[in-house]
């Protein structure tokens, strides 16, 4: 399976890691710390799964990799943000069974197995994911003929990146509810119908 997993990442954008090949993602992050012996010790983040800080610990350097290299190279995410139509306005993000995290988090909605959502990678729009609600996309079909698509910058460059990935999340979860009309089809305010002078007239005598 190992060597089957490297092949197919060689065939698209790669790199190494302990000598391995593992899917290239803009969203798998290196979380480095000091122990208290002083090493450093660099744990792979998933960042698709929370954040830098909330995100699934994927594997830890000089320990086996093995579980990361394959959820990597199977994981569509990669591809859609490579694709041609990656969007500004894309948020892609990713649940995990047993979901262990990079920090212990107090006082937060954490993820589970027992979660009524289904593990696996959901491509939300920032532009349309309340149409959705919890049931987002599980692929970027629906992009392909959008016509609000934006080529998408650099991760860095996207304001408020990360705690818009932790909102998807939620609701992916069900954990967060959307009051809001649906983005783009808010329906336009009642204006009042305009009164003729008769009924101005009116009005004033109290009729």
């Amino acid at each position: 399976m190992r060597k089957l997993d490297q092949s197919s990442a060689s065939t698209k954008n790669s790199t190494i890691i302990s000598g391995a090949a593992v899917r290239a993602c803009e969203l798998r992050l290196e979380r480095r710390t000091v122990a208290a012996d002083g090493r450093e010790r660099v744990a792979f983040i998933c960042g698709a799964s929370g954040g830098p800080e909330r995100g699934h610990v994927l594997g830890v350097a000089g320990e086996d990799i093995s579980s990361m290299i394959a959820t990597c190279n199977a994981c569509p995410i990669p591809d859609a943000l490579e694709g041609r139509r990656s969007c500004l306005n894309l948020v892609p993000v990713r649940r995990f069974s047993g979901d262990k995290r990079s920090l212990p988090m107090a006082q937060s909605q954490v993820q589970t197995a027992h979660s009524s959502a289904p593990v696996g990678a959901y491509f939300p729009c920032r532009w349309f994911y309340t149409l959705y609600g919890q049931d987002q996309p599980r692929d970027t079909l629906p992009c392909q003929s959008c016509p609000h698509w934006f080529p998408r910058p650099p991760r860095e460059l996207i304001p408020g990146y990360w705690p818009e990935t932790r909102k998807m999340l939620r609701i992916v979860n069900g954990e967060e509810r959307i009051p809001r009309p649906p983005t783009g089809f808010t329906p336009a305010p009642t204006r009042p119908a305009a009164r003729t002078w008769w009924q101005k007239l009116r009005q004033q005598i109290h009729l």
